[in-house]
Order: C-alpha cells, then sequence, then structure tokens
C-alpha cells in the first residue's frame, strides 16, 4: 500500500494523549460527546493555575480504580485536571463491548466522584469529528481501508494488552510533549511530525503481539 494517509500531529491534538490511539479513528469518539458531570465534591480544592504536585494519587492509580468501577473495561487515557475546584483525574475507558465512558477520579482519596453512561460507536458515527477521520482514508479503496481500521484495531489490542503502569507513562510522556509543543521551532515540529508518522507506518503492518513488543520497547525507551 502506497497511498500516503494524512495523519494529524499527536502534539497538535488537544482531546487525546495517548500518542498511538490519538490517530486512530476510533479513538477520538473516547473523549467527544458533551458529559453533564453533575456536582461533585473533591478531597483537594484548588485553583486552576497552582495544583501540579499536589496530587496524592498516580495517573496509574487514577487508571486502576476508573478500569475497576466499569466491568469488562480497559482505561484508554486519563489526565489531571480541575474540574468544579476541585483536582481529579478524569480517566477515558472503553469496554468489552465498545462501549466510552468517562470517570472522574478524585486525585487525594482517589474516590470514584463520577462514572458517565457508556455511548456506543453508533451514536458518533454522524458527528464531525467522526467525519474528518474518515477524510484521512478518503484516498483508499475499500479493500485498503478496511485492512486500515483492522490494523487500526490491533492497535488498540496491543496498547490494551500493556500494563496500567505501562499506558500512564506512554499518556504521561505525550502529555509532556503537547505542553512542550509551543516552544518549539518549525523545524522541530516537523521532525517530530515526521518521527510519529514514521513509528505509525512501522506499526501498523505488524500482528497483535508484534505491535505489543514494540509499544512497549517504546515505553522503556521513554
Amino acid at each position: 500500500m502506497n497511498k500516503k494517509i494524512t495523519i494529524p500531529a499527536i502534539l497538535a491534538v488537544s482531546v487525546f494523549v495517548i500518542a498511538i490511539a490519538s490517530f486512530s479513528p476510533t479513538s477520538v469518539l473516547a473523549e467527544y460527546g458533551d458529559y453533564k458531570i453533575p456536582d461533585i465534591t473533591g478531597s483537594i480544592a484548588v485553583s486552576d493555575s497552582d495544583y501540579v504536585g499536589l496530587e496524592e494519587i498516580s495517573l496509574a492509580d487514577a487508571m486502576t480504580i476508573a478500569q475497576d468501577s466499569i466491568e469488562d473495561s480497559n482505561a484508554m487515557w486519563g489526565k489531571l485536571q480541575v474540574i468544579q475546584g476541585y483536582l481529579v483525574y478524569k480517566v477515558g475507558l472503553l469496554s468489552d463491548d465498545e462501549m466510552y465512558y468517562k470517570v472522574i477520579v478524585d486525585a487525594g482519596n482517589g474516590n470514584v466522584l463520577y462514572v458517565s453512561d457508556g455511548k456506543s460507536k453508533d451514536s458518533w458515527k454522524h458527528s464531525d469529528k467522526s467525519g474528518k477521520w474518515k477524510d484521512h482514508y478518503a484516498d483508499l479503496t475499500p479493500e485498503e481501508r478496511e485492512l486500515k481500521m483492522k490494523q487500526w484495531g490491533e492497535v488498540k489490542d496491543a496498547f490494551f494488552a500493556l500494563s496500567i503502569d505501562e499506558r500512564a507513562k506512554m499518556i504521561m510522556h505525550f502529555m509532556s510533549m503537547k505542553v512542550q509543543w509551543e516552544g518549539l521551532s518549525d523545524e522541530e515540529k516537523d521532525a517530530k511530525k515526521q518521527e510519529m508518522k514514521q513509528m505509525m507506518e512501522e506499526l501498523l503492518p505488524l500482528s497483535v503481539e508484534e505491535k505489543t513488543k514494540k509499544l512497549r520497547e517504546y515505553v522503556k525507551s521513554l
């Protein structure tokens, strides 16, 4: 397959911080959507500007807690943020029946403060973001698109084969890169884009086992 696929830069993506999954057409659905979070009360009250280092549990801890709150699910991404004046982790989950959830975990005591209803992939098929992802595959034949989607599904399986600690380390790495993005020169940004694009192109054709090994090697290199 020699047709070029347009791949957005990971560091320009504001909604999904997992590098591998952020390029996947399905992954964007885990963050997209208007979830109405009810009033919550956390254990760490903070302003929006002074919360770094105040968390008492790790991202991996929060992902584990969130994953345990939804049966047969895997934590896809997570981030530390302030919601309603409290320091929390927002974690995205995908269940075995491909339902998407958001879970809010207290960054102090680890209490689960909110679990969203599940949303299916079908509920996004007419969304603007879903359409944008389809545009990336517009120049492929139906057979090529089917193969590409199969390969991305295997990337998801490989990512979930990693331990939560490994997934959390990858997320934190790309969150850090995202923060640093604006400080890079245009040449450095282009180099980062090409590095990630090459990684994706090398990863996709591999078997699930090979994909898992590559992701694990990548995490160990961070």
